[in-house]
């Protein structure tokens, strides 16, 4: 799921008519990875797909890491969140380094909140009845 919306040529004919579509480009334009406006924050498709790349890399790191058992799988995720933004800029979409960021905090939040609840958990557990 996370590949068709990363190569989809339009996010917002995805979202809207449920429309996929691939155009490869084998020369992408690496100076896209840098861009960063503060006002795309206004327009809601916008947000709601930084939300996904926030949420799906959340699930991603929750399942690779074994809900935190597997610190190996964060590191994979990381990894896939990069891997796709770089991909993106081969089927005429955005990749964007602000993106990488975004994805990698849903990771390390996934990551950190299971790592809590396993400490408060196993705290619990040995306390003295």
């Amino acid at each position: 799921m996370i590949f068709v919306c990363t190569c989809t040529v339009s996010f917002t004919l995805l979202l809207r008519n449920h429309f996929i579509y691939f155009v490869f480009t084998p020369h992408p334009n690496w100076r896209e990875l840098l861009i960063f406006h503060f006002s795309d924050f206004r327009d809601n498709i916008y947000l709601i797909q930084k939300i996904g790349h926030f949420s799906g890399f959340f699930i991603l790191a929750l399942i690779l890491s074994n809900f935190g058992r597997y610190k190996p799988g964060i590191y994979v995720s990381i990894s896939y969140g990069i891997f796709t933004e770089i991909l993106q800029l081969f089927f005429l979409r955005d990749g964007r380094i602000a993106d990488m960021f975004i994805d990698s905090f849903g990771i390390l939040l996934a990551y950190g909140l299971c790592r809590l609840f396993h400490s408060v958990r196993r705290h619990l557990l040995l306390q003295p009845k």
